[in-house]
């Protein structure tokens, strides 16, 4: 009985651990990243105008790379993709 418990319990952690993961990957997708990385350059850019490259995911941010009709931009945000800063280059 313990060891099953025991083998519950792990499953559990293990699932969820699997399903934040997987969270935090799609909310820097590169659609994401796109829809972002225009609305913070702003002056009517569209997200299907944006290409994003470079695209570096730490643990609790991610970095990418853009380029649009205005310009080269770096960019960054939080994992979650808010508080997105792009800085034309």
């Amino acid at each position: 009985m313990k060891n099953s418990l025991r083998l519950a319990f792990v499953s559990i952690v293990a699932i969820s651990i699997v399903g934040c993961v997987n969270l935090i990957g799609a909310a820097s997708s590169e659609e994401n990243l796109k829809r972002e990385t225009a609305r913070s350059i702003g002056g009517n850019i569209s997200p299907e105008q944006v290409k994003v490259s470079d695209i570096d995911r730490g643990a609790t941010n991610v970095k990418w790379k853009a380029s649009a009709p205005s310009g080269n931009y770096e960019c960054s945000a939080d994992d979650m993709v808010r508080r997105v800063l792009c800085v034309k280059k």
